[in-house]
């Protein structure tokens, strides 16, 4: 049941803490009592960078299941980033297949800074929280916290696994080394409002926040975040890097058009890739800030049109329009990665991800058909990426090439879905 331990056990080691150089000296250890969330000391399990050895950390548990960040890194690295069917941060993402990944932390917490694809069940809520648990009890439950100091994951995995979660893990080494190993996190609305606050914006003790904007820019002319700017995530290394922050550990939030949206993702790992530690991604985006009812900045605030395209074709087409094409046999482009398409294309359809594009692959050409009458529909999984590469189609002489500006789910059949 503790196969995994050894390696937690060898990190512990390394971290050299007072009280935890010795397996009996981990067990002799007692864990701190935890009171309800309103009575919390939150400190312990805010995302900062931790001083290890200042706090006791939980004793090793023979009855439980652990698991490393490396083999959590690896978990999730066959699951997918986003999701097509993902409403609210409440949901396991529907596309993961046999585990569930939750957060023990407090709400708060939780909003602001979490693992991407956790839910979140607070340990002193859990009793009450159970029916967000998966059906099937042979799903891989990770729970995790804020550390090797942090009781509170493995008091969650110990309730699981009375109520028959035999298959759960404790993620011990929690978000500190989440975010040492390079990684990103995930943020709510609440927490976005938050930092655009004139209590938070105004204040001289508080560090700016850049808030990017990664959508299209037609989206984001005509409603984005207030204070956000417009970062196209495809052109950061030719366009942009020169606009990022000279500090590397600023706080930098991304978002696009929600749960189903790679743009925001993609551009988190550029800037991770370029030094940056404090990125954080706005997985809900523009779907749910709209939702919970906060404002918007551009044209659709002040209820105006303005053609920001300034006349040129307008290659968006409905999904209505995107269906009709398709069933009239035109071309089918799928412009998402390897890793989106491998669970199902639509029949027929070419796949060229959009990087291949971007780069002015000689490649693309060759995989398009000869005839530049053709009709041509490109596709990815929200539109932004479609949008972003559907000039430079044009571009090679196709004159009649659309793309569906909104989102799309196929399935390993073919068959789609237009929501």
């Amino acid at each position: 049941m503790n196969r995994i331990y050894g390696l937690l056990l060898g990190a512990l080691l390394m971290v050299g803490a007072a009280g935890c150089g010795t397996e009996a000296q981990l067990e002799a250890a007692e864990p701190e009592p935890f009171t309800s969330a309103s009575e919390q000391d939150l400190s312990d399990y805010i995302i900062t960078e931790e001083e290890e050895g200042e706090q006791e950390h939980v004793p090793y548990n023979e009855d439980w299941n652990y698991i490393t960040t490396l083999e959590l890194m690896r978990v999730l690295d066959g699951q997918e980033t986003t999701s097509q069917d993902r409403n609210s941060y409440d949901d396991v993402p529907p596309e993961w297949s046999g585990v569930a990944l939750i957060d023990a932390r407090p709400r708060e917490v939780f909003a602001a800074g979490h693992i991407n694809g956790a839910v979140n069940i607070p340990d002193s809520e859990f009793d009450s929280l159970t029916d967000m648990l998966p059906e099937d009890k042979e799903t891989m439950l990770i729970f995790y916290c804020g550390g090797l100091h942090c009781p509170l994951s493995g008091s969650s995995a110990e309730k699981a696994m009375e109520l028959g979660y035999d298959n759960s893990y404790v993620y011990q080494e929690g978000t500190p080394a989440w975010k040492q190993a390079g990684n990103y996190f995930t943020v709510d609305e609440s927490y976005v409002e938050e930092k655009i606050m004139e209590s938070y914006v105004a204040r001289e003790d508080t560090e700016p926040v850049l808030l990017i904007d990664a959508r299209t820019y037609e989206g984001y002319f005509n409603a984005h975040i207030p204070t956000a700017v417009f970062w196209d995530d495809t052109q950061y290394d030719v366009k942009y890097t020169g606009f990022a922050p000279e500090n590397k550990e600023a706080e930098i939030i991304v978002y696009c058009g929600g749960f189903f949206c790679h743009k925001s993702h993609e551009l988190a790992e550029s800037l991770l890739g370029d030094g940056y530690t404090n990125v954080k991604v706005f997985a809900g985006g523009m779907p749910a800030w709209k939702q919970a009812g906060l404002p918007v900045f551009g044209m659709e605030s002040g209820g105006e049109e303005f053609d920001v395209s300034a006349g040129k074709v307008d290659r968006s087409v409905s999904a209505d329009e995107f269906d009709d094409l398709v069933q009239k046999g035109s071309t089918v482009i799928d412009v998402r990665g390897e890793s989106e398409t491998a669970s199902g294309m639509i029949d027929g359809a070419i796949h060229i991800p959009d990087g291949d594009i971007h780069a002015n692959d000689p490649g693309v050409e060759e995989k398009l058909p000869d005839d530049k009458k053709d009709t041509l529909v490109i596709h990815c999984a929200s539109g932004a990426r479609a949008a972003g590469v559907v000039e430079k189609i044009a571009d090679l002489g196709y004159e009649e090439v659309y793309y569906l500006n909104g989102p799309i789910s196929i399935s390993s059949d073919g068959s789609y879905s237009l929501d």
